[in-house]
């Protein structure tokens, strides 16, 4: 319930005409030591009655697997085509995404989405996250954040009807 209560505060700030939608859910999957195994992270737009855009959003899938280990499954949706990448550093992962390839676009199809890409890339090792974090921070001055009103819906203004 605390989970729940905690989403919803979460989403009331966004109500106010937020452009963007940021979602984590945590998935009660617990190992046999009780830790976590599963988070889903939604990034989405909002349609005009606050409903999610799920033709335009990205998804990150967080697992901690017993037989694979710890895996990110990125899910890029635009317009309904979908890029699947998948980072794990097993050996078979490969192997194993080619093999079902032609299921997964074809259970897409039949819920109305279009297969792009399907990729895996191994996870970035400690030292080369470190190096991305530091390249990040000495960007971070100079880099400058988008304009937002852009971006965000145009309020009404004018009249229906004229007598």
């Amino acid at each position: 319930m605390q989970q729940v209560t905690g989403q919803q505060l979460l989403l009331s700030a966004e109500r106010g005409g937020a452009m963007m939608s940021h979602l984590s859910i945590f998935i009660p999957l617990h190992a046999q030591d009780g830790n976590q195994t599963a988070s889903v992270h939604i990034q989405t737009r909002r349609g005009r009655k606050g409903e999610i855009d799920a033709s335009n959003c990205r998804l990150l899938f967080d697992l901690q697997m017993k037989q694979l280990g710890d895996t990110l499954v990125d899910v890029q949706v635009v317009d309904k085509i979908v890029s699947l990448t998948i980072w794990n550093d097993h050996p078979a992962i490969a192997r194993l995404l080619e093999t079902s390839r032609g299921q997964l676009a074809e259970a897409m199809t039949r819920s109305g989405y279009q297969l792009l890409t399907l990729r895996s890339t191994p996870l970035p090792s400690a030292e080369e996250r470190e190096d991305a974090q530091a390249k990040k921070g000495a960007l971070a001055g100079s880099a400058q954040l988008p304009d937002r009103g852009g971006y965000a819906a145009k309020p009404y203004r004018g009249v229906d009807l004229r007598a």
